[in-house]
């Protein structure tokens, strides 16, 4: 009995020790992927926050591009006062256009519903600023700013363009773009006042760009919506294609000695084939040797009712002398 005992206390005891380090890996399996997954994460922070050297605060040093980007916010808070971020793109936009850095504006925002058209408070906006309407392009599935940098690129087929927003999101906005294989830079409209009174948007911030940087490196988080190709000013409409080549992909092969040799085959045997073959030239003679010899039995036929007729004819001759 004592033997038993100790055999079953030796062997729950080696389970557990086997159970201890199947769990105790398992836990540093975790921790390291964990700790892996934060420094990823830091470092693709950081990364967003690299593209602040692709923005500017001057109109001055700014470089030209035809269209200019506006990243959408409602015109009021949820107190009923007045959005400072919305007023303040809105005059970022208007002095851009103004000074000649861009020629068109595409304001894109938010419109779920009919209640809430960020897009149309936009263009007003701009118009009341000075910004001529027909330079005002509205696209109103920007419900994000993945959706609106990606429109931009994929569906009004921008290469070049200039983010109009405050820092902290040009710095995503330009992140997403160079995702997109675009080359953008972005103007910093102001901030408000006091960013203290306004702390839950730099708070919220913090929660954008780990959802983007999941959504670009993860997810492949792709648009809403898309849609057909839209012109803004000299930006080119894709290509449609075609199966017809632009020029011959090859010189013209010149036929071989295998292939001349074939032809000439061919050739022959298409003259050889309209001869006559001597099984038809046999049976050509023997049916005209069969009309001859009809011909002659006619004709000897002829001849022998030729004379009875003559001789009949006679007496009546006679008879009349």
């Amino acid at each position: 009995m004592l033997g038993l005992k100790r055999k079953t206390h030796e062997s729950s005891n080696g389970f557990e020790h086997e159970f201890g380090n199947f769990f105790s890996a398992l836990c540093y399996l975790v921790v390291t992927t964990l700790l892996a997954f934060i420094i990823f994460m830091v470092l693709a922070m950081f990364r967003i926050s690299s593209f602040a050297f692709n923005t500017y605060d001057s109109l001055n040093n700014i470089p030209y591009n035809e269209v200019g980007l506006l990243l959408g916010t409602s015109s009021l808070m949820s107190d009923g006062n007045t959005n400072p971020f919305f007023v303040n793109r809105i005059r970022a936009a208007a002095l851009l256009y103004k000074k000649g850095k861009i020629k068109y504006v595409l304001v894109s925002g938010d419109n779920m519903h009919a209640s809430y058209n960020e897009p149309r408070q936009m263009t007003l906006a701009l118009i009341r600023a000075g910004v001529p309407k027909e330079n005002i392009i509205a696209d109103y599935a920007g419900f994000s700013t993945i959706d609106s940098v990606a429109r931009a690129h994929r569906v009004f087929m921008l290469k070049n363009v200039t983010v109009i927003s405050q820092e902290f999101q040009n710095e995503r906005a330009l992140f997403i773009a160079n995702n997109e294989g675009m080359s953008a830079i972005g103007f910093n409209a102001s901030d408000p006042a006091s960013k203290l009174s306004h702390y839950i948007v730099y708070v919220r911030e913090f929660f954008a760009r780990v959802k983007c940087v999941l959504d670009i490196y993860f997810f492949d988080t792709q648009p809403t919506y898309l849609g057909a190709p839209v012109q803004i000013g000299s930006s080119p409409l894709p290509k449609q294609p075609s199966n017809k080549p632009k020029r011959a992909t090859s010189r013209p092969k010149q036929p071989g000695m295998s292939a001349s040799a074939l032809h000439n085959i061919i050739s022959a045997q298409a003259v050889n084939s309209k001869e006559q073959t001597d099984a038809s030239s046999f049976l050509k003679q023997k049916r005209l040797a069969r009309e001859r010899l009809e011909q002659t039995l006619k004709r000897d036929q002829e001849s022998q009712d030729s004379p009875d007729q003559t001789e009949a004819a006679a007496p009546s001759v006679e008879t009349q002398n």
